[in-house]
């Protein structure tokens, strides 16, 4: 295949993983493509790991200027490695656009999208773009994902944007995840999301809606960016004979109740961003009577650390905290909410909103 696939990958300190996922891109075949690595402003002791480990897998690295364009005679023999630093912890969204610009920049044909917390068989990405080949309507196209810790499991499979734009996996119940494989799951079907963990998306297309938006620093931004990307009911595909494998929340890690926060709190952005007059009133009154169950819940305990992460995420999203304030709030962010688990104590939560004044 000779068109040019730039196999954008964003990682940000997790090196363990970011190879084991590296090490599955370089064996795809058939494809003529270049990775763009994203650094998103790790450690610069994992920063080092990662180029150390491609220099002595003899990968030839270069790295990438500002707003450069590559010639051609670059381009001319396959899996070419572009390295590309971000200044700051830029988040899902901004962090991609680097990657996403370089790859509009230098003419490449197809972008793929892949995390670094991904498995990727060696003819996916080939056997996903000749899907598109053949159906010129495609504008972006996604794999069936299962666990990487379990590949008999399915995690994702498709998804429908419900009532409240909650996003529905495996359409209609988020919590089908964990399906054993089997010969129902197969075939190309229609989707109202691509996975932002696993997607080829047409360059042209990218170029002409505009890349991920900036707003989004965890979460959701994949959802909003597909919004975008359908123009008709055969714009968003599943291939559900195409498999990749997922160490789910790997990027986010143990931090669970951080977890929460920003999921709540990039919800609401979502539905600020692409929700109706209806979708805004429905959600946002939906999100006010959560809150308001969990402070009549407060002496429970399997409920009371809830009221942290849900109350700072309406905060948060209603003082407009959230983009550029996670990208640079984020090591105060973490900090706080690592102190935040399933046992917290009621004495802890208000030990907990007190200290919150700082974020």
């Amino acid at each position: 295949m000779n068109k040019k696939t730039g196999i954008v990958v964003l990682f940000w300190n997790d090196y363990q993983k970011t190879i084991t996922c590296l090490e599955s891109i370089f064996k795809q075949k058939k494809i003529n493509f270049s990775l763009i690595l994203v650094d998103n402003n790790s450690n610069k002791i994992y920063s080092k790991k990662i180029l150390n480990w491609l220099k002595k897998s003899r990968k030839k690295i270069i790295l990438v200027k500002e707003k450069k364009i590559y010639e051609k005679k670059i381009f001319k023999s396959s899996k070419n490695l572009f390295y590309i630093k971000n200044k700051h912890n830029y988040g899902c969204g901004l962090g991609h656009n680097p990657g996403y610009q370089f790859c509009i920049d230098n003419k490449f044909n197809y972008i793929a999208r892949i995390d670094n917390d991904m498995i990727v068989p060696k003819l996916t990405i080939n056997n996903l773009i000749k899907r598109m080949e053949k159906n010129s309507k495609i504008n972006a196209i996604s794999p069936k994902i299962m666990y990487a810790q379990n590949p008999d499991l399915i995690w994702w499979r498709g998804a429908k944007i419900g009532q409240n734009l909650k996003l529905q996996r495996n359409f209609g119940s988020h919590y089908t995840k964990g399906h054993s494989d089997n010969k129902k799951y197969s075939g190309l079907i229609n989707s109202d999301a691509i996975a932002g963990c696993a997607s080829i998306m047409k360059t042209d297309k990218l170029k002409k809606i505009g890349l991920s938006d900036p707003d989004f620093f965890y979460g959701e931004e994949d959802v909003e960016l597909s919004v975008r990307m359908k123009d008709s009911k055969d714009s968003l595909k599943v291939d559900l004979n195409e498999k990749t494998y997922h160490y789910v929340s790997h990027t986010v890690g143990k931090n669970w109740a951080k977890t929460i926060y920003y999921n709540y709190k990039y919800r609401l952005v979502l539905i600020k961003k692409i929700g109706s007059v209806a979708d805004k009133i429905f959600g946002y009154s939906i999100f006010i009577f959560k809150l308001f169950i969990m402070f009549l819940l407060l002496f429970r305990k399997k409920y009371s650390s809830r009221i942290i992460q849900i109350f700072y995420a309406g905060l948060h999203f209603f003082q407009k905290k959230y983009g550029y304030y996670d990208r640079k709030k984020y090591g105060l962010v973490d900090n706080f909410f690592s102190k935040i688990n399933k046992k917290t104590s009621i004495k802890d939560i208000i030990n907990n909103f007190n200290h919150g004044k700082k974020i």
